[in-house]
């Protein structure tokens, strides 16, 4: 995982184990505590969810709301909605 930090390592660990998550649960899973919509982990968390949408490692699912690890094609680009 060269090239990824910290949190979206700590990500891409969560969603292996347990696929289909949003991302409110997977800042509390990573941190291990409550994390209120409007605070700055949120918002990190989800930060780090778009930049690994954006390499194509992750996708979003169900309207938008959930996000899994992306299937093996790398010749596919990320499509802009």
């Amino acid at each position: 995982m060269v090239g990824l930090s910290k949190n979206q390592r700590k990500i891409i660990e969560v969603l292996q184990i347990k696929p289909d998550m949003t991302t409110k649960e997977i800042a509390e899973l990573t941190l291990g505590r409550i994390v209120p919509y409007k605070s700055k982990d949120f918002a990190s968390f989800y930060r780090s969810l778009i930049s690994l949408e954006r390499k194509g490692r992750i996708q979003r699912v169900h309207v938008k709301l959930r996000w899994r690890l992306a299937t093996e094609k790398k010749n596919e680009s990320p499509q802009l909605k």
